[in-house]
């Protein structure tokens, strides 16, 4: 079919999502906008993987308070953007699988519990007002001894017992199989809900499903978890003193019930897309058997959102992963015949379709956009270069060989090319691929990485009983830090690790809980205040400052003398290296509105660091800086310095601040409340930013500004090191006493300093050329020396030579192959010098089928070595010569006579 078959009927999805979120507010729920995909306070998760994952806090005790809304809410309900890639490659082949969607939940915090949760469900996919679901149509599973869903199904709801399957905890239990294998912790049955959509989907029954779990026809559309117990160690399970309540409908998966379309493809989300790839491929959407058109959609929408959140494609972590999206779907696009960037194209369909519900699509997508394109034209090069690599592979097979598995995967690990091309093009020459020996490598290759990249917990994320009731008791920890660096302050709590002190005597390192402080915590890029607290008997040094997600502040220090108490009142003196810290941090915001005005409004923060020592700010720029441009840059900022303006600060709500201009941390989340930290204008350019960083009073202080670096760390990111005040003029002090001695040592003026280089690189360069040509000419002395030169042999039909220098360059092993395979008319010959080896072919060679190099990679078997060519010439290094030589004629004699 094409894209223009089988429109979908009933609501569109936007409907379906606005009256599932009106429907729970009805229902006394607060209804909240979707949380970025990247978790903010989790460093265990790459993203946000379900509805309830921002939520955790607040169902493991935290008062549900959220910016912007008064007193607390105990009801939640969210469209949730939510982002899962362990099944990745099952995206496109499944109905079922989405590395990017849309979960609606609604959240109990000890409030509501299995009851409303099952009536309320039933009202609202069955209620003409909402879904008007067919109820004869609507089956449930729930957790095998759960006789309290059973209970509410059959007699509140009128469910029929046929109509609900009882499954064990493998199926039906959250987290799955807890009872047995764990975790400890909150825990507890779910009841499924399937929708049948009619015998046009599958002829299998309700009574199948129990047997089989598997069905086209009967789809899941909501799961309603219950955790009502804390499981503790040999299988406990203790009923919880509040239960909770924690579902997740699929938008998608509804949306294609509703729509009575096939699969979430041909939903109206996906529709326009797909018809976008038509129109750019001009292959016709063919449904399930066209796998491209889907994982392209599908992984568009993907990278859409991930980086409209912030994240950039890097080798690692987050960016790892968008990256890897973002070249399946270029991979599959290639084999939709497009050789050009085409996904930065559909980024733009995808905030045109949703970028109502999650405005940063639109907001962001001129960054988005230059992102992708970049990203996809270095991709094809990888593509192009990589079929010429897989060429040279299979130049030295025959039909009905196998390609090694480990071929494959360096194709893939080392170039980036994808193993489905590899398998295509193998194909198409009656070659196999070694898919074992390629799983077996990807394997390794992924557990070396999982140990690598393994994310590091925080000393201060720790799980604390005392922290989290001194949290719901007090609040946060007042920060004073803005007005005050020396303040008085009552010992709250001691803390090592997991165990709360009354007191911690010298030489100990504890975390230290203050009502009050003038610390700042590490955060927005500023490092923690380091410092002292004193008190009559003693003091303790504190090397670092953060905070936990309930706004405790957490002072790490060593107590150097005396006994520090629980309940005691200590002085708080922050380092005064604060200073210093301040100038980098409002020397930061000035660079970031100096970049924007010298460059372009793509600039975009990507991250930063704040210290007393410099400064490092990271942002998107897809290509070098002119010179000239960063010398505007930094002459900018080194005018608002002179200008000493003062730095104002703000408190005002986000909508506000927006408004005004104000410029917020890509991928970041704000409550309602802001501070916005603003400096007035140069040139007509002013600095305004959310920022809850410490800064100077005004410009004046930060004394003078140095650009030290400006370097690409990632693709469209670079990076900016700078130093401020007594720090630049050391660095500019620094710089001008080396140029002093350079010219010393030349014998020039500073002025003089370029063209004596200048003079010396090309008098260089003419050395090297005359070092080369002698090199050349000590080797044809040799060879021409001793008895005619050397022994021309055959072996397998073809004529070689095997010849051994010392000393000689690679270049130069080229130039003597040449004249030996000239000189002396041979099929092969093969030149080395220490480990390097040239392998050369001549034309009645080539015209027989020998392939330069398929034979390096035979003599690599023996000789070990590596290296690559295709065709008359070959070379590499690492080779055991004397190996080499010895086995170069067995190689010969074992390939097909010519």
């Amino acid at each position: 079919m094409s894209t223009d078959n089988k429109r979908p009927s009933g609501p569109s999805t936007a409907e379906i999502r606005e009256k599932f979120l009106s429907f729970f507010q009805s229902k006394g729920h607060l209804r909240l906008p979707s949380f970025s995909v990247v978790p903010q306070d989790d460093p265990t998760l790459l993203f946000i993987n379900a509805g309830m994952t921002p939520l955790k806090p607040y169902f493991m005790g935290k008062k549900p308070v959220f910016p912007g809304y008064e007193g607390e809410w105990h009801r939640v309900t969210t469209c949730q953007k939510s982002v899962r890639t362990g099944d990745i490659e099952n995206v496109g082949r499944t109905n079922r699988h989405q590395t990017v969607f849309e979960m609606l939940g609604n959240f109990s915090f000890g409030d509501y519990f299995k009851k409303e949760a099952i009536e309320w469900a039933w009202e609202f996919l069955t209620s003409p007002q909402w879904l008007g679901l067919d109820p004869s149509r609507i089956y449930v599973t729930i957790y095998e001894e759960d006789d309290e869903a059973f209970e509410y199904w059959t007699q509140n709801v009128g469910l029929p017992p046929e109509r609900i399957h009882r499954f064990g905890a493998d199926e039906n239990f959250w987290p799955q199989d807890a009872p047995t294998k764990g975790p400890n912790g909150p825990c507890g049955p779910c009841s499924e809900i399937y929708y049948d959509r009619g015998p046009e989907f599958g002829s299998d029954t309700w009574a199948d499903y129990y047997e089989t779990r598997e069905s086209n026809r009967f789809v899941e559309i909501w799961n309603l978890v219950f955790p009502q117990y804390n499981r503790k160690d040999g299988g406990v399970l203790e009923p919880l003193p509040r239960p909770n309540i924690d579902t997740g409908m699929g938008l998608s998966r509804v949306a294609m019930v509703m729509q009575g379309v096939t699969d979430f493809y041909e939903t109206d989300e996906f529709r326009s897309l797909i018809a976008k790839i038509v129109e750019l491929s001009g292959v016709s959407y063919e449904g399930p058997s066209s796998v491209a058109h889907r994982v392209i959609a599908e992984h568009a929408r993907a990278v859409s959102f991930i980086l409209s959140d912030g994240v950039t494609f890097s080798n690692t972590g987050r960016g790892y992963v968008v990256r890897r999206l973002l070249r399946r779907a270029v991979r599959f696009g290639y084999l939709l015949g497009l050789r050009e960037p085409f996904m930065y194209r559909l980024a733009e369909i995808v905030a045109e379709v949703m970028g109502e519900v999650y405005p940063e699509l639109r907001e962001n997508l001129p960054s988005v956009q230059q992102q992708i394109r970049l990203e996809e034209e270095r991709f094809f090069e990888t593509l192009e270069a990589g079929i010429k690599r897989l060429e040279g592979l299979l130049a030295g097979l025959r039909e009905g060989d196998t390609l090694p598995g480990k071929d494959a995967f360096t194709l893939y690990d080392t170039y980036g090319f994808p193993l489905d091309l590899t398998l295509e093009i193998a194909d198409e020459r009656g070659i196999r691929v070694d898919t074992e020996g390629y799983e077996r490598a990807l394997e390794e290759a992924q557990e070396l990485a999982r140990r690598h990249m393994a994310f590091e917990r925080d000393l201060f994320k720790q799980s604390n009983e005392a922290l989290a009731a001194l949290a719901k008791d007090y609040g946060g920890t007042i920060f004073v830090g803005y007005e005050e660096t020396d303040t008085q302050a009552e010992v709250k709590l001691l803390l090592v690790g997991d165990q709360t002190l009354d007191e911690a005597p010298a030489g100990t390192e504890v975390q230290v809980v203050l009502d009050r402080t003038p610390f700042y915590a590490e955060g927005g890029g500023q490092i923690g205040d380091s410092g002292v607290l004193e008190w009559a008997e003693g003091w303790a040094k504190v090397s670092t400052t953060q905070k936990n997600s309930d706004g405790i502040f957490l002072h790490l220090a060593q107590v150097q003398q005396g006994t520090l108490k629980a309940g005691s009142t200590v002085r708080a003196l922050v380092d005064a290296h604060r200073r210093d810290t301040e100038r980098n941090h409002t020397a930061t915001h000035l660079l970031h509105a100096a970049l924007r005005a010298v460059l372009g409004p793509h600039v975009q923060q990507k991250g930063s660091y704040v210290g007393p020592d410099r400064l490092r700010f990271d942002f998107s720029q897809f290509e070098p800086i002119d010179p000239k441009d960063l010398a505007r840059v930094e002459m900018l900022v080194n005018r608002w310095i002179q200008a000493d303006f003062p730095v104002r600060y703000a408190y005002k709500s986000l909508e506000e601040a927006r408004k005004e201009g104000a410029m917020a941390l890509f991928g970041e989340k704000y409550g309602e409340v802001v501070r916005v930290v603003s400096v007035e204008g140069v040139e007509g350019i002013s600095s305004k930013e959310l920022c809850g960083g410490c800064h100077v009073r005004r410009t004046g202080e930060i004394g003078m500004f140095v650009i030290r670096s400006d370097e690409a760390v990632a693709a469209g990111v670079r990076r900016i090191e700078a130093l401020t005040g007594v720090g630049a003029v050391r660095y500019v002090r620094e710089q001008l006493e080396r140029l002093a001695s350079l010219s010393r040592e030349l014998g020039v003026s500073p002025e003089g300093l370029f063209e004596r280089v200048g003079k010396l690189q090309d008098e260089l360069k003419a050395r090297e050329k005359e070092l080369e040509r002698l090199k050349l000419e000590l080797a044809r002395a040799r060879l021409s020396s001793g008895g005619g030169g050397p022994e021309l042999r055959e072996a397998g039909g073809y004529r070689y030579l095997a010849v051994r220098l010392e000393g000689v360059e690679a270049g130069a092993l080229r130039g003597v192959a040449d004249e030996l395979l000239e000189r002396h008319k041979a099929d092969v010959v093969a030149v080395g010098s220490g480990q390097n080896l040239v392998l050369k072919l001549g034309k009645g060679a080539q015209e027989k089928g020998l392939d330069a190099g398929a034979l390096l990679r035979k003599l690599a078997e023996t000789a070990g070595g590596r290296g690559g060519g295709r065709g008359a010439l070959a070379q590499g290094g690492g080779f055991d010569l004397e190996k080499a030589f010895a086995a170069l004629g067995d190689v010969l004699m074992s390939l097909p006579q010519p």
